[in-house]
């Protein structure tokens, strides 16, 4: 039954983009902040509708649109990691220009996409949600105009971005030629007695597809670029929503209605061929890194394999605490790392960050919590986080790919400790005057180290919520 309570979330994010925009085009001498307070009231308003239908299951345009608890779940974690992104973007430099309505609406627009794709059991809705975040991205990557290193991040991600979103349509009109249906139940249900080689071709398009955008290997090779090259919220952005996003879409298409089906058994092998490459490739790939936010996005990439692991021990809720926690400890690097700037100079060198200990020791404690925790060392939530999904895999009969995890966890914890080595057993630098006074940054940085120093402690009431969201589902 249609319910209008299903589209609310989604009717509140795109008025706020609306708002946003609307307000550059007639207020062009509105301040910047302005913008972006007003996205940050609507996200309010959504995280409110979730919540409010936390107890009810709502469904729009015949089931294509469905709010229940695991949409709510990634509605919520989406809503928090954009609101970061907001707050770390105040006072950024590439926003002085009056184009704070237009950023902030494109970024509220990326979300509407992202809450489409998590919220929809059609592949051609889903679809449609992942064009919508993808054209947004685009704009996103190249916003910062008077740098060419901008314009080619956004240049990059539009050329893969399209071949990803190929692949993508590719392994629908498979699936619907095969099955006759976009529906994610309706399909399972017809491949569920015997796929036949088109049905399986479309699965592994469909794979192609989605990782391209969660940029696994060997589909990776536009994440260094664009992630270095976008303005550092951007790149935070980047990192983290798509990536939540697109494992709600795995854990819809490749775990959930097709569990014990011959197309399981022909995606498992490929998945954790996967997980391994993206593990091995990314740790290795950030070794040579002498840029941290390149450094940093290789990381990314080895995260995927930590999180594909999860995916093939078909644990739902060591999966959705791993995001929770990467949202709270990769964010939280970012937003210091969007603090090392001054007049429109970025020092990401990690030469840069020499003696930071020294002369901003209230910006090198939280980024070298934040670290460790991305190396998964205790007793932060990272650690947690990879014990759990590790875990989980080892339960599963995954034993050798939880070996390649820890020996690729084992590589990260010297680039990780590279940096924190430079900040605090070298000499003091040159005092730079860098933009740690913005008072979003500072909320961003030291919240997010309490949620990660919270996660790793106690993590009861985070994983409670997690699996009251999916316990309807079985796959915890």
């Amino acid at each position: 039954m249609n319910s209008f309570w299903a589209l609310a979330p989604l009717l509140s994010v795109i008025a706020g983009a609306l708002c946003a925009i609307l307000l550059a085009a007639f207020l062009r001498h509105v301040r910047d902040s302005v913008p972006a307070f007003i996205s940050l009231i609507f996200l309010a308003g959504t995280a409110g509708f979730c919540l409010a239908g936390w107890n009810e299951k709502y469904s729009f345009f015949e089931g294509g649109l469905v709010l229940d608890r695991p949409a709510i779940l990634f509605h919520l974690v989406l809503i928090l990691g954009v609101a970061a992104v907001i707050l770390i973007s105040l006072k950024a430099r590439f926003l002085s220009n009056g184009t704070a309505g237009e950023y902030h609406g494109l970024l509220l627009l990326a979300l509407a996409g992202l809450m489409i794709m998590v919220s929809s059991d059609d592949l051609l809705v889903i679809f449609l949600g992942l064009e919508t975040l993808s054209v947004a991205g685009y704009a996103l990557a190249g916003f910062d105009r008077g740098d060419d290193a901008s314009s080619e991040a956004s240049l990059k991600y539009f050329l893969l971005g399209s071949l990803g979103s190929a692949f993508l349509i590719f392994g629908l009109a498979f699936l619907y030629g095969a099955t006759l249906s976009t529906r994610l139940p309706e399909i399972a249900g017809s491949l569920l007695s015997g796929p036949g080689l088109t049905g399986l071709a479309g699965a592994g398009l469909l794979l192609v597809g989605l990782s391209f955008k969660l940029a696994l290997v060997p589909f990776h090779m536009w994440a260094p670029d664009v992630y270095q090259g976008a303005p550092t919220p951007i790149a935070a952005f980047f990192t983290f929503c798509p990536k939540a996003a697109g494992f709600a879409v795995l854990l819809k298409v490749f775990l959930q209605p097709w569990n014990g089906s011959v197309v399981r058994g022909f995606i498992s092998p490929v998945l954790a061929a996967t997980a391994g490459l993206t593990m091995i490739i990314g740790s290795l790939g950030a070794l040579k890194q002498n840029h941290v936010k390149r450094m940093l996005a290789y990381s990314s990439i080895a995260h995927s394999g930590y999180i594909l692991l999860a995916l093939l021990a078909g644990d739902g809720k060591s999966l959705v605490f791993y995001l929770a926690v990467y949202l709270f400890m990769n964010t939280g690097a970012f937003a210091v790392l969007a603090g090392m700037s001054r007049r429109g100079v970025e020092f990401h060198e990690i030469k840069d960050f020499t003696g930071l200990g020294y002369s901003h020791p209230w910006m090198a404690g939280p980024l070298s919590l934040f670290l460790l925790s991305l190396a998964g060392i205790p007793p932060t939530g990272g650690f947690l986080a990879k014990f759990f999904v590790f875990s989980a895999a080892v339960r599963e009969g995954w034993t050798w790919l939880v070996l390649v995890a820890v020996l690729a966890s084992l590589v990260s914890v010297y680039y990780y400790l590279r940096v924190i080595v430079l900040m605090y057993m070298q000499g003091p630098a040159q005092e730079r005057g860098l933009e740690f006074d913005r008072p979003g940054l500072l909320l961003v940085v030291y919240f997010f180290m309490y949620a990660v120093i919270q996660a790793g402690i106690f993590p009861g009431n985070l994983l409670a919520f997690i699996s009251q969201a999916f316990a309807s589902l079985g796959i915890l």
